[in-house]
């Protein structure tokens, strides 16, 4: 597998980088007010210490339109991708640190929900740089860039998004990956999330990029 950078070429169908706003008080609040946790990584939906914060507030109206906005991390340390999700919504990402997404589509999942795991692209993200990962985008918890250096990192969604459970009546098949409110999640049979009843849909290997980070 190689890993990409967010401004390579091949990173344009699954996201973008969002230019021209303000995130130093964001930055420097994920620095000095939350954890990196050791092991696996740790993640809140809506952080008081963020949400409160005036440039959160002007940022909230770019990112959604005017929507209410949630405004949380995922922080720790982590190689590999375990589970897929997506949401009906776009997610934005910011890290103090360099940070690697493991993508792929959501076009990518077939009738049954299964996705093989070859479809996996990884995109190394550089500190301070804001990106929007699409809806159509299948994702989950950041990896790490250096082997020495966890990651803290913005997430950013509309508000209740992975918070609570959703009971959906429809009887849509879809409806057996919901696994959260906005939060359709297909996992890897070796993921922890398969305990918690996520679906087990990913197929092949579990991608893990411990030996191509330094």
């Amino acid at each position: 597998m190689k890993i990409y950078s967010v401004t390579d070429k091949e990173f344009a169908k699954y996201g973008r980088i969002v230019n021209g706003v303000e995130v130093d008080q964001i930055l420097k609040t994920l620095t000095e007010k939350t954890p990196c946790p050791e092991n696996a990584p740790d993640y809140v939906a809506e952080e008081p210490e963020l949400q409160s914060l005036p440039q959160a507030k002007v940022l909230a109206d770019t990112l959604f339109g005017g929507m209410p906005t949630q405004f949380g991390w995922c922080n720790g340390h982590n190689t590999k991708l375990n589970c897929f999700e997506y949401h009906r919504s776009s997610e934005f990402n910011l890290g103090t640190e360099d940070f690697i997404l493991l993508l792929a589509l959501e076009s990518d999942i077939d009738e049954n929900f299964h996705i093989d795991s070859s479809k996996t692209m990884a995109f190394k993200v550089p500190a301070g740089v804001l990106v929007e990962v699409y809806a159509t985008t299948l994702h989950y918890a950041p990896c790490q860039a250096h082997k020495d250096k966890g990651f803290k990192v913005l997430v950013a969604l509309p508000q209740m998004t992975n918070v609570g459970n959703a009971i959906p009546k429809a009887g849509c098949p879809e409806d057996r990956l919901l696994f959260a409110r906005n939060k359709w999640l297909i996992a890897h049979p070796e993921a922890g999330e398969v305990k918690d009843g996520a679906f087990a849909g990913i197929d092949g290997e579990n991608v893990d990029i411990k030996d191509l980070i330094d």
